[in-house]
C-alpha cells in the first residue's frame, strides 16, 4: 500500500530545522573606548549568540545539515568538527549564510574539562586574596534568586544578580533620557504612594520608639518613690507600724496602678498602627523636601521603588572605606555587580553547572591525589621589561588568564630563576609549535557584566605535574619505578649476556599498558 501524500511544505516541515532554531541572542555591546584601538571584525566575540549545529559523519559527507539546501561540502569537510552557525537559513540570494562555529563550541568543552565552577564576582577589586580563598558559587540559595517579594529584594539587593530596572552607571545619555521618558515620569502617583507607605512605617516606628523609652523612666520613678517611704516606716515608731503597713499597701497600689499604663503603653501604641491612608498629601510633599536634603536616603528610596541595579558610590574617601567620616560602621559587603553592573543573563552563563570543587581526583595506580590536575596554557606574550610588559598573557581554555599579583613565578625576573617555566614566561620560543607552553592550576572563574570570561590562574604543583604529564604520554615515571625494580643489579650468570627474568619469589605486577600509560611489557624483558 502506498503511503499517503503530503504537500511540499509539510515534507519540508519534517526534514528541516528551519522551525526549530531559536532566535539569536543581541550581540554583545561595543566599547566605546576601541574608537582609537585596533578592532578585528574577525575576531571572537565574548558570547555565542547563534545556535551551534551539527550532524553525523554520513550525512556530512553528503552536505546533509537538515536545512532548506545541503551546505557546500568545500567548506564543511575541511573543518575538523562538523560544527556550523547558521545566521539566516533562507536569504535574498538564496543561499544559507552559515559559518564555522568550532570557536565557541570547542572553548566550551575546553572549559568543562577543567571541571572549573562558576563564582561570584569579587566586590572588592582590592581584597583578591580572600575571594580566591573564600569562592562563592553563583548557585547558592542566597544569590541566586529571581523571584523574590518586596522584602527579600530589599534584605538581598547586595546579593541578588536580577533586577528589573537598569543599571544607571552603564546607561548613556540618550539611554537615561529614554528611561526618563518612558519609565519614570509616568510613574509620579505611584511613587507617591510609595512614599506614604514609607512614611507611615516611620512614624509606626517613632511612636514605638517613644512609648518603650517612657516606660523605663516612670518605673524608675516609682522605685525611687517605695525607697523613700520604706526608709520613712523604718525611722518610726512600733505604734505606728500598722498605719505605715496600711500606708505602704496603699502607695504600692498607686504605683503598680500607675506602671500598668506606662506598660501597656508600647503595646497600645503598636496596635494602634498608622496606614498609608492617614498620610496626607501635605506631609509626603514635606517628606520630599527633607529628602532632597539627604540625597543617599533618597537614591536608596528610588532604586527601591524602580527596582535599580546596585551602583558603586565612589568618593574622595573610597580609600578610607569602613573608617571614612560620617559613615556607620556595616559587616555587610557590598554587592559584587556594583563597579561593573549586574550580568545580561545568569552569572554562570551555561558554562558550569558545578557548584564547588571540593572533591579529590582518584588515579588509577597513585590513588587519590592532593591537588587538582594542572591544566596547559599557552604563553600568548611573554614577560618583556624592556618595553615594560611586566605581566605576561597566557591564554587557558581559549581565554586569557588573570595571572596572580602577588610574589610568584609569573612575576619572578630571569636572573632570579633559571627554570623552564621562567624561561617561557621571559621569552618568546619560536622554534616550538604552537608556541611555549606550560602547566597552571585554574583558581576561579567568574562571568562580568558585558559576558567576558576571567579565569584565575596560580602556580601548578611539581608533583601534580608529573602525574599529568605522564597521563598525557609526556613522561614515564611509573615506567622507570617498575624497570628498575624488575631488574636485578647483578645477573645470576655472569656469562650471560641476553635477557633474563625477575628473581625467584618476586611478584611481577601488571603492565602498564593495561591502564592507558607508558610501554609495552616487550620492553622490560
Amino acid at each position: 500500500m502506498a503511503g499517503q501524500r503530503v504537500s511540499p511544505g509539510a515534507a519540508l516541515l519534517r526534514s528541516s530545522r528551519m522551525f526549530s532554531m531559536p532566535a539569536p541572542i543581541p550581540p554583545p555591546p561595543g566599547d566605546f573606548s576601541s574608537a582609537t584601538k585596533h578592532y578585528s571584525p574577525t575576531s571572537t566575540i565574548h558570547f555565542p549568540t547563534h545556535l551551534t549545529v551539527t550532524t553525523t559523519a554520513s550525512s556530512r559527507i553528503t552536505g546533509d545539515w537538515g536545512f532548506k539546501r545541503p551546505l557546500p561540502l568545500k567548506t564543511t569537510t575541511k573543518a575538523t568538527y562538523p560544527l556550523a552557525r547558521v545566521r539566516q537559513v533562507d536569504s535574498v540570494e538564496q543561499v544559507t549564510d552559515f559559518q564555522s562555529s568550532s570557536d565557541h563550541t570547542i572553548t566550551l568543552r575546553k572549559f568543562q574539562e577543567m571541571n572549573l565552577p562558576l563564582s561570584v564576582p569579587i566586590a572588592n577589586s582590592q581584597d583578591t586574596y580572600s575571594a580566591v580563598k573564600h569562592m562563592k558559587s553563583v548557585f547558592e540559595d542566597d544569590s541566586d534568586k529571581t523571584a523574590l517579594d518586596e522584602k527579600q529584594k530589599v534584605e538581598l539587593v547586595n546579593t541578588r544578580w536580577k533586577f528589573t530596572g537598569p543599571w544607571l552607571a552603564g546607561m548613556t545619555d540618550g539611554d537615561f533620557k529614554r528611561f526618563l521618558e518612558k519609565k519614570v515620569r509616568n510613574r509620579r502617583a505611584e511613587f507617591r504612594a510609595f512614599l506614604k507607605k514609607i512614611l507611615a512605617a516611620e512614624k509606626r516606628a517613632q511612636e514605638v520608639g517613644q512609648a518603650g523609652e517612657a516606660a523605663p523612666s516612670e518605673a524608675a520613678s516609682s522605685e525611687a518613690a517605695s525607697s523613700e517611704t520604706a526608709s520613712s516606716e523604718a525611722a518610726s515608731s512600733e505604734a505606728a507600724s500598722s498605719e505605715a503597713a496600711s500606708s505602704e499597701t496603699a502607695s504600692s497600689e498607686a504605683a503598680s496602678s500607675e506602671a500598668a499604663p506606662s506598660e501597656t503603653a508600647p503595646s497600645e501604641a503598636a496596635s494602634s498602627e498608622i496606614s498609608a491612608e492617614e498620610i496626607s498629601d501635605i506631609e509626603v510633599t514635606e517628606y520630599l523636601r527633607k529628602l532632597r536634603q539627604d540625597r543617599m536616603t533618597l537614591y536608596n528610596l528610588v532604586s527601591r521603588f524602580l527596582d535599580l541595579a546596585p551602583v558603586d558610590l565612589k568618593t574622595e574617601l573610597h580609600l578610607l572605606g569602613r573608617l571614612a567620616p560620617g559613615t556607620r560602621l556595616e559587616l555587610t559587603r557590598g554587592s559584587p555587580y556594583g563597579a561593573t553592573g549586574p550580568p545580561i543573563t545568569h552569572p554562570s552563563a551555561g558554562l558550569s553547572y558545578l557548584r564547588t570543587r571540593n572533591f579529590q581526583e582518584n588515579h588509577a595506580l597513585y590513588g587519590p591525589q592532593l591537588h587538582h590536575p594542572p591544566v596547559k596554557a599557552r604563553v600568548l606574550k611573554p614577560t618583556n621589561f624592556a618595553t615594560n610588559s611586566f605581566k605576561p598573557s597566557i591564554g587557558v581554555a581559549g581565554f586569557v588568564a588573570n595571572t596572580p599579583i602577588d610574589d610568584t613565578s609569573f612575576n619572578s625576573s630571569k636572573q632570579r630563576n633559571l627554570s623552564e617555566f621562567n624561561t617561557a614566561m621571559h621569552k618568546l620560543e619560536l622554534e616550538k609549535s604552537g608556541g611555549s607552553k606550560v602547566y597552571v592550576q585554574p583558581h576561579m572563574a567568574t562571568v562580568d557584566s558585558a559576558g567576558r570570561i576571567h579565569v584565575s590562574i596560580g602556580e601548578a604543583n611539581s608533583e601534580s605535574q608529573l602525574v599529568q604529564k605522564e597521563l598525557v604520554g609526556e613522561g614515564a615515571v611509573y615506567d622507570d619505578i617498575v624497570k628498575k625494580g624488575e631488574l636485578p643489579q647483578v645477573p645470576r650468570n655472569p656469562r650471560y649476556t641476553g635477557s633474563f627474568s625477575a628473581r625467584p619469589g618476586s611478584r611481577i605486577p601488571g603492565s602498564a599498558t593495561s591502564y592507558g600509560l607508558g610501554r609495552s611489557s616487550r620492553n622490560y624483558e
